[in-house]
């Protein structure tokens, strides 16, 4: 926009306000008619507001030219900028109302609602936005950049294709709680999960209702269940580039994007839904790309996407919170020691909170109504609300200082010697040892540099997700995938340290550009082999997902029982470990298929022709047996690895 355009004047600015205005009359109009029931009248209620609208919008044409109106034009809020902010707010102020309404009678979807929100969240970022459209430049950057682009385009085709391959038979199993997410994310069509702006245990709505998308285009099955997950881990690689190219440059870039495309952890994590913490790994670094991209080139349409992007992070999951909070702490730090750095931006950090504030408007409606939901994951896993802390002291008889500092330190540890085993199974930690290596170096790099207001940032990044998952989260067995949060800052450092040893061994890019090229390449491909060996070789192959045999059973209890394709009865003889109902994973698989628990000996069953019963490994004997008095009927034996884990029989 030109600078003209940018300050306003003229009468037609007024024209634009007052049409603004009519248009909003008339939107609130449908929403308010369509919160209501049908009722047979001639016009429905809030006609007469329609109609207002409408006179109000075509009465913006007949404002005509006068001293009074231009002088009128050129006051702030007519400015175009100022503008275009008001009509952000002002939508998103509307679908927090309209929301409010819809919850309270659901006659029509929510789509108009979600239409309205990113229209907001688009002329928020139009406000800001500065830069002449010149194709020929934007072809001039790419064909400069080709070989760069063309390098984040590879390691991220590799990382894609280590996440979608054989997606939803590896893991072979599904865990109860990607079970329970299939379940709810189907129920997102009515109720309150309808609510794009809802939530259910610090998931949000609007992400549950993108399963259910892909439930409607792929089916109900692992691999659609398990879809955003691996996008998101895709998104993460081109996302984490941009993060550590403002940082570091090219090379510490690559370097980064390729760690993370073959991390086994990530990988692990992009193809399994149970932990949404995957998601907070592109997000994240986007939005903290954006806001220091921002705030150190004066660029306020950076800074505004950044705040953007992180109201969107709370429509998807918790880690939202840990990045505002990050960020808050980031801007008092800046206040007391980059003073003057902070003062000439002070609009840029002011648009990164006003575009926060609002995205998450209609978010932060459902949060005042429906605290519980909120705080739930705090009340179920926080160190001070389960009361943990105080039992640990009185267990230990350490002081809560000390016991928050171990917390602290096992967060920490838990990337670099803790087996990642919680939603995992792997022997290894988060970090492989060459690659822990790499990141205590990068690590201490990044602190050496922390005077520098991006490496304060990066710094922050690492400490506050570590921080938050010591201090404020049990329990220490799961700080193993919570410090997800962590790994793209974890890997950015890692890049630094491989950057620095190459160059304290005489093999910097300057003087000895092959050679370090070469060494690179070498440490790179080795730590890809060992990641490969460790997701896909030795965990993937020795059946280790779903915590143990009974959580695996009932993966395959499920799987199963899809298959039985009549209408008959499906027994399980069960036994107090494995039972039906222990794990949503079962309800999932079969689609809900009805299974009875017989606790009792089989013949109490009175089993009939066509019906199915199935063996938990504790009474595979008493069903083969049974078999053999009743014989002709389907026998079926299935394996999990070298373990039978399942027999079924379908009576003759």
């Amino acid at each position: 926009m030109t600078e003209g355009q940018k300050n306003g004047g003229g009468v037609q600015y007024l024209r634009r306000i007052v049409a603004f205005a009519g248009l909003m009359t008339i939107l609130l109009s449908q929403f308010l008619i369509f919160s209501k029931p049908v009722e047979d009248v001639v016009f429905p209620p809030y006609t007469w507001l329609a109609i207002l609208g409408l006179v109000v919008f075509f009465g913006s044409w007949f404002i005509r030219p006068s001293q009074f109106f231009e002088k009128i034009s050129t006051w702030f809020v007519f400015r175009n900028s100022a503008f275009w902010v008001l009509v952000a707010f002002v939508l998103s102020s509307l679908v927090t109302f309209a929301v409010v309404k819809l919850t309270s009678f659901t006659r029509i979807n929510y789509i108009p609602a979600v239409t309205l929100w990113l229209l907001s969240a688009w002329a928020y970022g139009y406000a800001f936005w500065d830069k002449q459209g010149d194709a020929q430049a934007v072809f001039a950057w790419f064909r400069q950049n080709r070989q760069e682009l063309l390098a984040v385009a590879g390691v991220t085709l590799l990382g894609t294709v280590l996440r979608l391959y054989k997606l939803g038979d590896l893991p072979k199993v599904l865990d109860g709680d990607e079970g329970l997410i299939g379940i709810f994310a189907q129920t997102t069509t009515g109720g309150d999960l309808m609510n794009p702006f809802s939530m259910w245990e610090n998931f949000g709505s609007m992400y549950l209702q993108l399963i259910n998308i892909a439930f409607n285009f792929f089916g109900v099955n692992p691999f659609a269940l398990r879809l955003l997950p691996a996008i998101g881990g895709i998104l993460a690689i081109p996302s984490v580039y941009l993060l550590a190219r403002w940082l570091g440059g090219r090379r510490i870039a690559i370097m980064t994007a390729a760690l993370l495309a073959f991390s086994h952890t990530h990988i692990n994590f992009s193809r399994i839904v149970s932990v949404a913490y995957i998601h907070g790994t592109w997000l994240a670094p986007l939005e903290l790309y954006f806001f220091i991209s921002g705030m150190e080139k004066r660029e306020t349409w950076r800074t505004a996407l950044g705040g953007i992007l992180l109201g969107i992070h709370f429509s998807v999951y918790l880690t939202a919170q840990v990045i505002a909070g990050l960020i808050f702490v980031y801007l008092i730090l800046s206040a007391l020691f980059y003073r003057g750095w902070l003062k000439a931006r002070v609009s840029q950090a002011a648009a990164f909170w006003g575009g926060l504030l609002l995205l998450i408007m209609p978010t932060t409606f459902f949060i005042f109504t429906n605290p519980n939901e909120f705080f739930n994951r705090l009340g179920a896993n926080g160190t001070f609300q389960t009361g943990w802390l105080q039992d640990r002291m009185l267990i230990t008889g350490h002081s809560a200082v000390q016991i928050l500092f171990e917390r602290f330190v096992h967060a920490f540890m838990s990337l670099i010697y803790y087996p990642a085993l919680d939603f995992y199974g792997a022997t290894t930690p988060v970090i492989s040892m060459i690659t822990s290596v790499l990141f205590i170096v990068g690590l201490t790099v990044s602190l050496m540099r922390i005077k520098r207001p991006a490496y304060l940032l990066l710094n922050g990044y690492f400490w506050g997700a570590t921080f938050s998952v010591g201090v404020f989260a049990i329990p220490p067995s799961a700080d193993s995938y919570r410090m997800l949060m962590a790994i793209p800052a974890a890997f950015i450092m890692a890049a630094i340290g491989l950057d620095k040893i190459l160059e304290s061994m005489g093999l910097d890019w300057k003087s000895a550009r092959n050679a370090y090229i070469f060494s690179a390449s070498a440490v790179l491909f080795s730590l890809m082999v060992f990641n490969m060996w460790t997701y896909f070789g030795e965990f993937a192959g020795k059946c280790r997902f779903g915590n143990d045999s009974i959580g695996r059973f009932a993966s395959y209890l499920g799987s199963y029982t899809r298959t039985v394709d009549n209408e008959f009865d499906v027994y399980l003889l069960s036994d107090p470990l494995y039972f039906y109902g222990s794990h949503a994973s079962t309800d999932f698989l079969s689609l809900r298929r009805r299974i009875v628990n017989v606790p009792d000996p089989i013949d109490t069953i009175g089993l009939v022709s066509g019906e199915t019963v199935i063996a938990s490994p504790e009474r595979f004997d008493e069903l083969v047996q049974w078999t053999h008095l009743h014989p002709g009927g389907d026998l079926t034996y299935q394996y999990d690895c070298d373990n039978l884990l399942l027999v079924a029989y379908r009576v003759p």
